[in-house]
């Protein structure tokens, strides 16, 4: 005999607690595909995820809404993390959803924070270890995909600004697990072999996925990079995404468009410059010569002053000297109405009792000689 029969809102009440009871079911971690997403008015969230062959529906609760949530699309690829909850009055049940996180990217994001702390700590990041790039650089390797656009987007660039500076291009793969490895042997044979000749490398891809870009987050192309003797740009993706690849490279750019930008100046830049230098070496050397003159002026007036000076002192020497010399002139003793007398012999006379009778001597005044005879 069959039993009494339950009612429906009997069964669900009844399947609701087996499922929220369960402990199983109070922590649930689970990926898929979103097939739909819809924001209610009443401030939640509700989604369905699919893994191709089952459905799971799923609500985010307004207070378990964060930035993430806000922006999922349908195809988005997630992994959800809450509890199963049920309805009893409509016999459904769904998953609860406390946190949401892109699959693949949140354990990328993890991975990538953990190799970014080992290497930084290892100071493969320090700005002392970085090379400055070439100012001219006469060859520029660039290390990238051949079937992208990244190369050809470089290339475009660096012929645009110079007409001076070689290109080569190492085909590597770009995304995959074999694109890191492919990528460090690339750069550690062309700083084994070509050093002489690449003295700039550009290296990098074009925008991705997360999971497009993870080669560029590999610690082995990271050390290959720090112990590369050539200076690298790093550029990959596009300006929102920084990899391993950016901070461990001696110069970080936006862009490969932006890497060939800082790789090169631009000629007319260089003519425009080139043209300020000259006027300034105008200016420079118009000034110069002008301080010069006004130097040589000065010099000669001070030594023009210098020489008249000396020249009032010696003058003024040379009249006291003029005026001891005349004092002392015997022919100035002579215009007084003195004379001289001598011997013949021209030797002077000083005192009379020298003077004897009968003899001559001359007799020397200012206008003339005589002679005399004492008598």
């Amino acid at each position: 005999m069959a039993g009494k029969p339950i009612t429906v809102s009997q069964l669900n009440e009844y399947i609701k607690n087996l499922l929220q009871t369960d402990p199983l079911l109070k922590y649930v971690r689970v990926s898929g595909d979103i097939t739909y997403y819809k924001p209610h008015s009443n401030g939640n969230i509700y989604l369905t995820i699919s893994d191709g062959n089952s459905k799971l529906q799923c609500i985010i609760f307004n207070n378990r809404i964060d930035e993430t949530a806000m922006n999922l699309t349908e195809g988005d690829e997630v992994i959800l993390e809450g509890s199963i909850g049920a309805f009893a009055a409509r016999g459904e049940y769904s998953l609860w959803v406390r946190t949401v996180e892109l699959a693949g990217e949140g354990e990328l994001a993890k991975a990538f924070e953990k190799l970014k702390n080992k290497l930084e700590k290892e100071g493969l990041f320090d700005k002392a270890h970085k090379k400055p790039l070439p100012k001219f650089p006469k060859h520029i390797g660039i290390v990238t995909s051949d079937s992208g656009a990244a190369f050809d987007d470089v290339r475009k660039i660096l012929c645009s600004r110079t007409n001076l500076t070689d290109i080569t291009l190492f085909p590597v793969l770009v995304q995959g697990r074999a694109a890191a490895e492919n990528i460090s042997e690339t750069i550690d044979f062309i700083n084994t072999n070509l050093s002489d000749e690449i003295d700039l490398l550009i290296v990098g891809r074009g925008g991705g996925s997360p999971e497009d870009l993870a080669a560029f987050n590999d610690e082995g192309l990271a050390r290959a990079i720090y112990r590369s003797n050539i200076p690298i740009i790093s550029a990959v993706g596009h300006e929102i995404d920084v990899s391993i690849s950016d901070l461990v490279a001696d110069v970080r750019a936006e862009t490969p468009t932006a890497a060939a930008q800082i790789a090169v100046r631009d000629r007319e830049d260089l003519l425009d410059e080139m043209d300020e230098y000259m006027h300034s070496l105008g200016t420079f050397l118009s000034n110069n010569l002008l301080k010069a003159e006004l130097s040589m002026q000065d010099y000669m007036n001070r030594i023009d002053a210098t020489f008249r000076s000396l020249l009032v002192e010696k003058e003024g020497e040379i009249s006291k000297q003029l005026i001891i010399l005349k004092e002392n002139d015997p022919r100035s003793v002579l215009e007084k109405g003195f004379a001289i007398v001598s011997e013949e012999k021209g030797k002077p006379v000083t005192s009379s009792k020298k003077l004897a009778k009968g003899k001559k001597y001359v007799i020397t005044m200012t206008d003339g000689s005589k002679d005399c005879r004492i008598e």
